[in-house]
């Protein structure tokens, strides 16, 4: 037989614990969202500056895919060994380079652009070393184009 109790206490239950659950997966979805947007800020400024791996922008955002991806023990080797490799005079500049490359295809694989490939990453290095900021022209477009001549038009009736 249903009692009164069982009923009330299932309308409490129930109005409570629809709620609490909506509340859990909205937020365990947001943390996520968050969770990728930071990793993958990390990879687009890793990117942005791995043609000057002795820039201080680079640097910085080698330390930012360090802590952002500080649970990962296969890129937290990856960024150690790039470290003795970029510290260590000896070592050929393409040898950094193919590091610095499978570090970002690596974090591209694990962060769901599985469309990339090395040569994709590897294909857009610049030929020489710089940072995007040395790449502008050092005077402003309006003043390296030709001044343009306006012309009056007569009036016709």
């Amino acid at each position: 037989m249903i009692s009164w109790e069982n009923i009330i206490m299932g309308n409490i239950f129930g109005g409570l614990a629809g709620p609490l659950v909506v509340g859990l997966v909205i937020w365990w979805l947001g943390k996520n969202e968050i969770d990728k947007r930071i990793k993958n800020e990390a990879i687009r400024d890793l990117m942005t500056f791995r043609g000057d791996y002795a820039s201080p922008e680079f640097r910085r955002s080698l330390n930012k895919v360090s802590i952002t991806f500080h649970k990962d023990k296969e890129i937290r080797q990856q960024i150690r060994d790039l470290y003795e490799e970029i510290n260590n005079a000896n070592t050929p500049e393409t040898t950094i380079n193919r590091k610095i490359v499978g570090l970002i295809y690596n974090l591209c694989q694990k962060n769901g652009f599985s469309g990339v490939t090395e040569y994709d990453i590897d294909q857009s290095f610049p030929e020489q070393k710089q940072t995007p900021t040395s790449v502008l022209p050092s005077q402003s477009l309006s003043q390296s184009l030709p001044k343009l001549q306006t012309v009056k038009r007569r009036k016709t009736k």
